[in-house]
């Protein structure tokens, strides 16, 4: 089945659209406490750059030999023009890509141990309509039939504003292409019909106004609830260190997580999307979806940051399973 799984995905070829960010890391170590306030002062020693948002799910799903088209706005800024170079420096098609006024930015500063110390965002939340959107989605119209599926990963920075979740959603229909979904909360309910939904716990009991137990009965019924409120085809509710689980149709799965010690879990959902997504296209059983999905979720948390998924790492892992 994984050999089938590989061998099929290379011949695959997905639409990412989304929130970009440039995420930025800062280590160092903490010597002291401020004179002029009661803060640490961090002594930074090192500090990097990666694609984020639906960047970094575009890059796994490069990583993972599949054709990949990236379509977001970056700023008309240095941290834009810093996305653009590291998407050229990874082979990632630019040409989805169309500038605005500002590029999302978040900082991290992480201390020994993998401690987050604090994080600080740069950003700027627009959910108008612009020229830029526009271009967009008319250039996705146009390259729509020369893709499998579609991903909207939506990190509630404006691009998927309703106006254009319900465009895309309807030209997919048309062409008749899956389209799976990595929501946020701002336009979760704006998702119907899709072929994938895949909320996190919290997501999930915000747009069900429910608390959510771990244990099937309670898993299952908020599976079912979401899929009959948004009438989409498959649900994957990812829980964080309890594991995951798949819905379709009455069908209920449920893998547990694998507890670690501090694990650091920024970018694990992205990495579930793209793996989920996948096998739900290439028509996977529950168990290897969840498996699969299951997996890659958990070496994300093994590195710090966000961090996009390595094929030979994910491969040898799923061999040994």
């Amino acid at each position: 089945m994984l050999k089938e799984f590989i061998k099929s995905v290379s011949k695959t070829s997905v639409i990412v659209i989304g929130d970009i960010i440039l995420d930025k890391y800062m280590f160092g170590e903490i010597s002291r406490k401020s004179a002029e306030a009661p803060i640490d002062i961090v002594d930074i020693n090192n500090q990097k750059e990666q694609l984020g948002g639906a960047a970094n799910v575009a890059l796994s799903f490069q990583n993972l030999k599949v054709k990949t088209l990236l379509f977001g706005l970056v700023g008309n800024d240095s941290y834009g023009k810093k996305v653009i170079s590291l998407m050229k420096k990874k082979n990632l098609n630019t040409n989805g890509i169309f500038l605005t006024d500002q590029t999302t930015l978040k900082t991290r500063i992480i201390t020994s141990n993998k401690y987050h110390h604090s994080r600080f965002d740069i950003e700027k939340i627009n959910y108008e309509e612009s020229k830029e959107k526009e271009k967009l989605f008319e250039m996705f119209k146009k390259i729509l039939p020369n893709f499998d599926f579609i991903v909207l990963q939506d990190y509630n920075k404006g691009l998927l504003d309703k106006k254009m979740i319900k465009k895309i959603i309807t030209e997919a229909k048309n062409k008749k292409k899956p389209v799976m979904v990595d929501p946020k909360n701002k336009n979760f309910i704006k998702y119907r019909g899709v072929k994938l939904i895949k909320p996190n716990l919290i997501e999930a009991m915000n747009f069900l106004k429910t608390k959510i137990k771990i244990t099937n009965t309670s898993l299952e019924k908020a599976c079912a609830s979401i899929q009959k409120k948004l009438n989409s085809d498959w649900v994957v509710l990812s829980l964080g260190k309890d594991g995951l689980v798949v819905y379709q149709e009455n069908k209920f799965y449920k893998i547990n997580g694998v507890l670690k010690k501090e694990p650091d879990v920024t970018g694990a959902g992205d990495n579930v999307i793209c793996i989920s997504s996948l096998a739900i296209f290439h028509n996977l059983e529950l168990e290897k979806i969840a498996l699969y999905s299951n997996t890659s979720g958990e070496m994300s948390c093994d590195k710090i940051g966000t961090n996009p998924i390595d094929y030979n790492e994910l491969i040898t892992k799923l061999k040994n399973i």
